[in-house]
């Protein structure tokens, strides 16, 4: 079996003692006698959407730790694209030795009732390891943008529909769905941006490319404490 962790879509565990700790028991335990020296080897974490992103800033801060607490070096890797199929696609085909990890998302649990096929199968080809963090969702604006509340959101989008975008880091994840979800809520049309990560997408909305984001804390938190994005009340 190949494992994942999960990151549940905000507040990062504030302990993670007991959770690496448990990390280390599940795959001891699935490795069985022949891994009784488990790790002896660099453990990779794979990280389905582009460096920068609120995902992969927790996969960094969890990998710091495990390579604290276990005692071998533990990597990032970042295998973006199609809504997380294609690091998770990575993990579900790595030899099944307890050494390639995926951080599961939001995605994960979506993408089996999006797609009819899927290049892997989630419950046989993954095993859950960890709920690692739980990250909440936010719009952001650029700063200088005219859309100061969620009010005024609502009122753009009506007022010129089709004009507004929103990025989103791939089909079916958080970030997407929150989006179709104010649409429908508020009964208005935005145009659907994919990337390969919300920093990506990020870097535009602050360039001007697109006009607001549905995205996690984690991934926006310091931007808008910094003044280079907005999240309108």
């Amino acid at each position: 079996m190949k494992f994942w962790l999960s990151i549940d879509g905000g507040h990062m565990f504030p302990k993670l003692k007991p959770i690496l700790f448990a990390l280390a028991a599940c795959m001891f335990f699935v490795g069985g006698a022949a891994r009784a020296a488990y790790p002896d080897r660099v453990i990779k974490i794979v990280v389905p959407f582009a460096p920068g992103g609120g995902t992969d800033l927790v996969a960094r801060t969890l990998a710091q730790e495990m390579s604290k607490e276990l005692g071998v070096s533990v990597i990032i890797e970042n295998k973006p694209g199609a809504g997380t199929i294609i690091g998770t696609q990575a993990v579900a085909t790595a030899e099944p030795d307890g050494y390639t990890l995926l951080m599961g998302t939001f995605a994960n649990a979506v993408n089996p009732g999006l797609y009819a096929q899927l290049p892997y199968d989630q419950h046989r080809d993954l095993t859950p390891v960890a709920l690692i963090a739980r990250s909440f969702s936010i719009v952001v604006v650029n700063p200088k943008s005219q859309i100061k509340s969620i009010a005024d959101l609502i009122a753009a989008a009506k007022a010129d529909p089709d004009k507004l975008s929103y990025g989103t880091y791939g089909t079916g994840t958080s970030a997407h769905l929150a989006g179709e979800l104010f649409k429908h809520m508020a009964n208005v049309n935005l145009t659907t941006v994919p990337y390969k990560g919300s920093a990506p997408a990020i870097t535009d909305l602050i360039g001007g490319q697109i006009q607001v984001m549905f995205t996690t804390v984690a991934s926006a938190a310091a931007l808008v404490e910094a003044g280079q994005l907005r999240a309108p009340p």
